[in-house]
């Protein structure tokens, strides 16, 4: 364990969930779904990128960066960050279910990562803190707690990004919408 605790700890880092798309659905549903699933599931959610810049004469090229922060107990933060990046976006018409509806064909990668921050009040690895106070929480970390956030809330913390991951596979219509969590 890191002298400094409180920086977070890559739960679902390297490498990351990655889903790759190719092809035409609804972009702006997908969005709200995703968004929808993490207000659900009580995150407050960051948008801290949009950039959307006409690359090519095939369409857009759009990059997106979401954080989303929960604060599970008041030691234990955990952060699912979320990564779109699609090249040649472009907003086509298809027919379905009998009518016109607008739909987006792009190719387009997404990258979920997630990360568990500890003492994310800085009560024990604050700068005021004394020395005394930091082996203390060193000690609380490792020996008292170790087990309850690295099993109970790093497994749940997993789980619900693989969760996350597999119904937006669903939501493609991939092959395999589903995962083994």
């Amino acid at each position: 364990m890191a002298e400094d605790f409180s920086v977070p700890i890559p739960i679902i880092r390297t490498p990351p969930l990655i889903i790759r798309y190719k092809g035409v659905f609804d972009y702006e549903g997908m969005y709200k779904m995703m968004h929808a699933w993490l207000i659900n599931k009580r995150y407050l959610f960051h948008e801290n990128k949009y950039k959307d810049k006409v690359a090519t004469p095939f369409g857009n090229e759009i990059e997106i960066a979401w954080t989303a922060e929960k604060k599970v107990t008041e030691f234990i933060k955990e952060i699912i960050k979320i990564e779109f990046h699609l090249w040649d976006h472009s907003e086509v018409e298809v027919i379905k279910d009998g009518r016109k509806v607008k739909m987006s064909k792009t190719r387009m990668e997404i990258k979920f990562f997630a990360d568990m921050e500890l003492d994310y009040m800085k009560k024990f690895n604050g700068e005021s803190a004394s020395p005394f106070v930091k082996e203390l929480g060193k000690f609380y970390v490792e020996h008292v707690i170790y087990w309850d956030w690295r099993i109970r809330y790093a497994n749940s913390l997993e789980y619900a990004v693989y969760d996350l991951h597999a119904k937006v596979k669903k939501y493609l219509n991939m092959e395999s919408g589903s995962n083994a969590y």
